[in-house]
C-alpha cells in the first residue's frame, strides 16, 4: 500500500470514527442556524427598516408602557379625545410589554433587535420543520420564497413575534394528522401564547377545526373516525378554553369579528387592502413561479389540502396583511404530500447541514446575535424613519403651546400616542368603528358628504398635523379662521385663530 492510499484509509477510517463523531456533534451547524442569524443580521441594520417603518409601532410601546405603569390592563381608551372612555382592549398586550421592555432597554434599536430576533427564530423554525419532510434543497426553496413573499411585512408589530408560536400550531396539527391522531397536549402551550401575543390567533382555532375535519374524513374505517372524533373535539375543546386564558377572557376572540365588521372601511387602511403586485413585483413572481411548478410537475394534493392552500390565497388577495398565512402555513401542509408523492425528496437522514445544530454552535451563534445587537443599539442610534414621525413639527406645537384637540393624520397616530397627545384618529380601528373612519378619510381627502370644515367645528379641532400631501391641506388655505402655521419635509400644521399667522 503507497503512502498517500494508506494515508486515504486513515482519513477514512478517522470519518468513521464514532469517538470524533461524538466530539463533533456539539459544533455542527446547520442551515436553520445560518438562515437564522443571516436574516436577523440583515434586518438589524442601522436604517431600522423596514422593521420600524410601520406607525403603529408607537403605539403599540406605549400601551405596553401604559401596563406597565398601571399594573393593570385597558378597558376603555384613553388614548383618543374622539373615542375617549369607550370600550376598548388591548388584545395584544403581552407583545405590547415586549415591546416596551425593548424600549426601555435598547431605544429603538432593541425594539428592532426583539422583531429581528423573533423573524430569525421563525425562519429557522420553518426551515428545521421542513426538513422533517423534505430534503435540503427544496427546503431551502420554500424558505427563501417564504422569506421575500412575508419581507414587506416584516415590521416591529405584535404579529411577528407571534410568528413561531403559529408555526408550531400549524405543525402539531399537520402532524396529528399525518400520523392519524389527535395533537399532543403539550401543543396547547403555543395556543396559549399565540392568544395573548397577537389577535391572529382565532385563525388557529378555525384550523384546529379543519385539520379535525379531514383527521375524521381520511380515516381508515368507522371506529378510527370515531375515536378521532372524540380525541378531537376534546383538543379543541380544551384549545378553546385555553385561548380565554387571557386578561380579557374570551372578549379577546370577539375583536376578531368587530375589525372585520368595520366593512368598506378595512379597504381605506393599507394593510387590509389586496397586494399591490405593481409596486410588488417579486410577490407576483413567486406565485406565477409556485404555480407553473405545481401544474408542470403533476402536484396533486387531497382535495381539504387543496380547499386550504386555496383558502390562504384567497385570504392573501383579499387582504395583503396575511401574506404569512399562505407563505408559512401554506408549505408546512403541503411537505408532507410531496414527500409521498416524490420520494427522491424525502430526506435521506444525513445530507450536508440538515441535521440540528451542536449545543456548541448554537450557544456559539446565539453569543454573536447578542454581540452584534448591542454593537448595534449603541452605536448605530435606530430610529424610525421621519415619514412617520414628525417629530420638529410636534416639537414647534409644544414650544408654541398648542392646546385642545388636534386633527392628525392617520399615520401621524402611533407618533402622537407615544408623545401623549390625544389622537384624532389611529391605527385601533377596532376603537373607531367603520363609519368613522370612513367619513374621517373622506374628509382628509375632501369627498363625501361630510365637509371638513364641518368635521373641524365638530369636534372642536384647535390645530391638525397632517402630511404635507394630504387635500385638506389645501383646503385648509382657503377656510376662513385657519392660517398655516408651520411647515417641514414632512408634515404641516394649520391653527384655529388667532388671526395672524404664527412665526416659525
Amino acid at each position: 500500500m503507497t503512502s498517500s492510499s494508506a494515508f486515504l484509509s486513515g482519513a477514512a477510517a478517522c470519518r468513521r470514527d464514532p469517538l470524533i463523531d461524538k466530539l463533533a456533534v456539539p459544533w455542527r451547524i446547520s442551515w436553520p442556524l445560518i438562515v437564522g442569524l443571516s436574516l436577523f443580521v440583515l434586518l438589524l441594520n442601522a436604517t431600522g427598516l423596514p422593521l420600524l417603518a410601520d406607525p403603529d409601532s408607537r403605539w403599540h410601546v406605549a400601551i405596553g408602557k401604559w401596563i406597565l405603569e398601571n399594573g393593570a390592563v385597558p378597558r376603555v381608551d384613553s388614548h383618543s379625545h374622539t373615542f375617549t372612555g369607550q370600550p376598548w382592549i388591548a388584545k395584544e398586550w403581552l407583545s405590547q410589554i415586549l415591546l416596551t421592555l425593548a424600549e426601555r432597554a435598547g431605544g429603538w434599536g432593541g425594539v428592532a433587535a426583539l422583531c429581528a430576533a423573533s423573524i430569525g427564530a421563525t425562519f429557522a423554525l420553518f426551515l428545521r420543520l421542513l426538513l422533517r419532510d423534505l430534503r435540503p434543497l427544496p427546503a431551502l426553496l420554500f424558505t427563501v420564497a417564504a422569506i421575500v413573499l412575508t419581507g414587506p411585512h416584516f415590521l416591529a408589530r405584535p404579529h411577528v413575534l407571534a410568528f413561531p408560536f403559529m408555526l408550531l400550531w400549524v405543525a402539531g396539527l399537520v402532524r396529528a394528522v399525518e400520523q392519524g391522531r389527535a395533537p399532543r397536549p403539550l401543543l396547547l402551550l403555543a395556543m396559549l401564547l399565540w392568544a395573548n401575543l397577537h389577535g391572529g390567533f382565532t385563525l388557529g382555532l378555525m384550523l384546529c377545526g379543519f385539520f379535525a375535519l379531514e383527521a375524521i374524513v381520511t380515516a381508515s374505517d368507522a371506529a378510527q373516525r370515531k375515536f378521532l372524533f372524540v380525541e378531537w373535539l376534546k383538543f379543541g375543546v380544551a384549545a378553546v378554553l385555553v385561548a380565554c386564558i387571557t386578561p380579557y377572557g374570551p372578549e379577546s376572540m370577539l375583536v376578531t369579528f368587530r375589525i372585520f365588521g368595520l366593512g368598506e372601511a378595512l379597504g381605506l387602511i393599507k394593510e387590509w387592502q389586496s397586494p399591490d403586485f405593481q409596486n410588488l413585483p417579486m410577490q407576483e413572481l413567486m406565485l406565477l413561479a409556485a404555480i407553473f411548478g405545481a401544474l408542470a410537475c403533476g402536484l396533486k394534493l387531497p382535495v381539504l389540502r387543496l380547499v386550504l392552500v386555496l383558502g390562504f390565497l384567497h385570504l392573501f388577495l383579499k387582504h395583503a396583511r396575511n401574506i404569512e398565512l399562505l407563505a408559512l402555513l401554506a408549505p408546512l401542509a403541503v411537505a408532507p404530500i410531496l414527500a409521498r408523492q416524490w420520494p427522491s425528496l424525502r430526506p435521506d437522514g444525513g445530507a450536508f447541514l440538515a441535521l440540528p445544530a451542536g449545543r456548541s454552535s448554537t450557544t456559539l451563534g446565539l453569543a454573536f446575535a447578542a454581540l452584534f445587537a448591542a454593537c448595534m443599539i449603541k452605536l448605530a442610534d435606530i430610529q424610525p424613519p421621519t415619514d412617520t414621525t414628525p417629530v420638529a413639527a410636534l416639537e414647534f406645537a409644544q414650544r408654541e403651546k398648542l392646546h385642545g384637540p388636534v386633527f392628525n393624520d392617520y399615520d401621524f397616530g402611533g407618533f402622537l400616542i407615544h408623545a401623549g397627545v390625544p389622537t384624532f384618529v389611529d391605527g385601533r380601528g377596532e376603537l373607531f368603528g367603520g363609519d368613522f373612519i370612513k367619513r374621517y378619510a373622506d374628509a382628509v381627502k375632501l369627498r363625501g358628504d361630510d365637509p371638513l370644515g364641518l368635521m373641524l367645528d365638530r369636534h372642536g379641532i384647535e390645530w391638525t398635523l397632517l402630511h404635507n400631501d394630504q387635500a385638506a391641506n389645501k383646503l385648509l388655505e382657503l377656510l376662513p379662521g385657519w392660517h398655516r402655521a408651520y411647515r417641514d419635509e414632512t408634515a404641516t400644521i394649520f391653527v384655529r385663530t388667532p388671526n395672524q399667522a404664527i412665526s416659525r
